[in-house]
């Protein structure tokens, strides 16, 4: 069978030559001068300094009112500003001397791509007061902000794909910019050289389902006789008897009974028994306090997926994954998300930090258009 004519044209993806200009301005009638080196870094020289700092936030201004770059602003003014690069062989230079210079000039030239002003930490004065976190790399300002007067509203950080993820140290970095009343943004960088971002934040999911403290005594004897006729099958148990099963969150109604997976098995066994909690069923517990209601989430990809109302009455919003199960490399991370977001919820990272369970959610994100 003959394949189906595609009628859309493929998104044509940025190739950045060294060389060539990507914006649509005119160049000014007098070629600018390039960045000159001075004791190893870069430099450009005023009048051009001057409307470089002002108007686009780029470079460190100096005493002398040149400014310093590094080489993400170097590659970004090249591309944009119709400067010149260093020389011929600069860029191939940075790279020998430093790799990251490939993702990080990309990674600078996406996130400003919207309008967006984005500034390396390293040219972030100290008499601005802003606190930086070491895992910061960049700054960003909205693309109304006066970057000079006003706090910026996000901290900025970048991984390529193939790198691994620290999941607790992520839970670390998004707590302190979140605490500092700032957005944490995360942009992944591929082996094609495509960007995507990440919005880093704390979820809390709850619901209204039954909690265990709100069943009568009466009604918790109904559910230790219950259990007591359980039948064991697979990992699970089944109980024959559906009839006068309170509590809906717990099992599935099936065969004219009631199934209940291992986990829910066993912490119903708990809270009878009126023990400690062990650690295995920690997260469990944890989630079912919220009064939410858990599912499996295989489908998905995912341990769980999480209801804040009954099943059959809406979707489920969140799917949860074990920091122990979580995705190592960014690649990985970056599948679990869109292919949550693709059934309209959010993956939730869960990890227990000085006694806590936090859910750290990841969701795609574009600054100032999301």
């Amino acid at each position: 069978m003959a394949r189906q004519n595609r009628k859309f044209t493929p998104r044509q993806r940025t190739t950045r030559p060294l060389g060539v200009s990507l914006t649509t301005n005119l160049p000014p009638s007098q070629a600018l001068s390039p960045p000159i080196n001075r004791d190893g870094s870069w430099f450009i020289e005023p009048p051009l300094s001057s409307r470089l700092y002002q108007k686009s936030g780029l470079g460190e201004m100096q005493s002398d009112e040149s400014i310093r770059l590094t080489a993400e602003e170097i590659l970004f003014c090249h591309w944009h500003r119709h400067v010149p690069l260093p020389s011929e062989h600069w860029f191939r230079d940075s790279v020998k001397q430093n790799p990251d210079v490939v993702a990080r000039g990309v990674v600078f030239d996406t996130a400003r791509s919207g309008g967006e002003i984005l500034i390396p930490v390293e040219n972030i004065p100290a008499k601005w007061g802003v606190e930086i976190p070491e895992a910061t790399w960049a700054m960003r300002w909205g693309r109304e902000q006066i970057f000079s007067k006003e706090p910026p509203v996000a901290h900025v950080r970048w991984a390529w794909t193939t790198d691994e993820v620290d999941w607790v140290e992520m839970l670390e970095w998004t707590n302190t910019v979140n605490s500092h009343g700032m957005l944490a943004e995360f942009f992944v960088i591929d082996e094609e050289m495509d960007v995507t971002m990440y919005l880093l934040g704390m979820a809390q999911p709850n619901g209204n389902q039954r909690l265990w403290n709100s069943f009568s005594n009466d009604e918790k004897q109904r559910l230790s006789d219950l259990w007591d006729e359980r039948i064991a099958r697979g990992t699970g148990w089944y109980i024959p008897d559906l009839s006068t099963w309170p509590w809906q969150s717990i099992g599935v109604e099936h065969l004219s009974g009631r199934h209940l997976r291992e986990e829910e098995g066993k912490w119903l066994s708990v809270l009878l028994s009126e023990i400690e909690v062990p650690s295995e069923l920690e997260l469990f517990n944890d989630l079912m306090s919220r009064g939410v209601l858990l599912r499996p989430g295989f489908k998905f990809g995912s341990r769980w997926r999480v209801y804040d109302t009954p099943v059959g009455e809406a979707h489920a919003p969140w799917l949860v994954q074990p920091v122990d199960l979580a995705p190592k490399n960014w690649e990985s991370a970056c599948l679990a998300v869109r292919l949550s977001e693709g059934v309209h919820k959010s993956w939730l990272c869960a990890l227990k930090s000085q006694g806590t369970w936090f859910y750290l959610q990841m969701q795609r994100w574009l600054p100032g258009r999301s």
